[in-house]
């Protein structure tokens, strides 16, 4: 089953120019595990025990807030998940589940690192997808921001 998730690897952008071989040492320091539709992968502040890699299946990334869920992302095959909790040792910031019949690789954050410190390939492909995925919620953020003061502003105001 492996040598199937292997090659499966090799397609995603993430790993683009890694071998079956590459790909298969992925797998190997990690652990294959399945999740049903409803699933919880993971919660909001949970510790960062492990990052992931979706192989088959979506994920939801959400919040929840003022008792309702609040969906961030799809996690499609390709994606990295939980990897930024791990980097820098912080609470999970969303939580992960399943929406789909789902496979991921699951690695520990001691293996995680033991990864990144053994393949440059996957340390920098890893760390720029975080910081572009870091770079893309502060824009979002500031837009926010900007619209929330727009919309609140002198000119904008009902005259009465």
């Amino acid at each position: 089953m492996n040598d199937q998730y292997a090659s499966i690897l090799t397609k995603f952008p993430l790993l683009d120019g890694f071998t079956v071989a590459g790909a298969q040492m992925l797998l190997e320091c990690g652990e294959i595990k399945d999740y049903a539709p409803g699933d919880l992968v993971f919660g909001e502040g949970e510790p960062g025990t492990s990052a992931m890699l979706v192989l088959t299946g979506k994920l939801q990334v959400f919040v929840k807030r003022s008792g309702n869920d609040l969906v961030l992302k799809d996690a499609e095959p390709g994606t990295m998940l939980g990897e930024l909790a791990v980097l820098c040792n912080i609470p999970r910031s969303a939580s992960v589940r399943a929406i789909e019949k789902s496979t991921v690789v699951q690695w520990s954050a001691e293996n995680f690192h033991r990864l990144l410190l053994r393949s440059n390939l996957f340390s920098e492909r890893v760390l720029g997808q975080s910081l572009r995925t870091l770079i893309q919620k502060e824009r979002s953020l500031v837009d926010s921001l900007v619209e929330a003061r727009e919309g609140s502003g002198p000119n904008n105001q009902e005259k009465t």
